[in-house]
């Protein structure tokens, strides 16, 4: 996404001691994810801001992960993403979101899951700005998108057809808590009818004030807890508390027993994004 000149800046700047990173985490703890910096796409149609990836070179993901800010006729230019895929949860505004020869309409509440290689490029056609999650797999990497003059060389279409999550409240539900409920919203273990090109699953967490899950842990899966709105707690047993505002990320690691609750007075809602897929068998519930 035009992120490689703005990387390479950064990362000179930590090698030259001008900025400094964060200290190295410990694998057992839980890990608050603030966003990094902005990046400018495609020039100046949008700013990139990441949240799992280059910035985070100690959180062993098998993607990458940042939000996207699109503002009111501007859209990404035509370009594939090669052997990568992109799954786009937008948060606010409308998008037009091209994949091959199909367009799509989406509003915030609604996911899109484009495959990999085909011909895409989002506009934003509201009149707010579009604003969206975006999840990418393999990681991003500025050899495997393919723009401008080269794309010639890649003409034509794939068989990839876009995947359209409407509503996350129509995902598979699960009561496991206090006052709060899940919902699956993308899932290639538990919805292998529909070949969903990804190797992580996407789930859409509602807690009311006061609302928890339990302690529970994720047996051989880490999740990583974006917050949309409200703030979240992440409780440990023997580590005590993160805390993670709207617009911020907790990093789980395989097999911590951790537990969630929401500490805002109003609805706290998040996604949790579960590598390999969440299922029912690899999760613990202990108490």
């Amino acid at each position: 996404m035009h992120r490689t000149i703005a990387l390479i800046f950064i990362c000179t700047l930590l090698s030259a001691g001008c900025l400094s990173p964060e200290p190295p985490q410990t694998e057992e703890g839980v890990r608050p994810v603030a966003p990094g910096a902005n990046i400018s796409l495609f020039e100046g149609q949008g700013v990139y801001t990441g949240i799992i990836g280059e910035e985070t070179p100690d959180i062993p993901a098998n993607y990458s992960m940042g939000t996207v800010t699109i503002p009111p006729g501007n859209a990404t230019s035509p370009h594939r993403l090669v052997g990568t895929t992109e799954f786009v949860y937008l948060t606010g505004g409308e998008a037009e979101i091209r994949c091959d020869n199909q367009i799509v309409t989406a509003r915030a509440g609604e996911a899109v899951l484009l495959p990999a290689g085909v011909l895409q490029s989002i506009a934003s056609v509201g009149e707010t700005d579009l604003r969206y999650v975006d999840v990418i797999q393999p990681p991003f990497s500025a050899k495997n998108e393919i723009s401008g003059d080269d794309l010639a060389a890649l003409a034509g279409t794939t068989d990839g057809v876009p995947v359209v999550f409407p509503d996350p409240r129509e995902g598979i539900e699960w009561d496991l808590g206090s006052e709060m409920m899940i919902y699956t919203l993308a899932n290639p273990v538990l919805m292998e009818e529909m070949n969903l090109p990804i190797e992580y699953s996407v789930a859409y967490v509602e807690l009311l004030p006061g609302g928890s899950i339990g302690y529970n842990r994720l047996n051989g899966s880490s999740e990583v807890v974006y917050v949309l709105d409200g703030e979240v707690e992440v409780f440990t047993p023997d580590a005590g508390a993160v805390r993670v505002p709207a617009g911020t990320a907790a990093y789980v690691p395989p097999d911590r027993v951790k537990g969630y609750r929401n500490v805002a007075a109003t609805n706290s809602t998040m996604l949790s994004f579960v590598d390999p897929a969440w299922t029912p068998e690899r999760t613990e519930m202990l108490e």
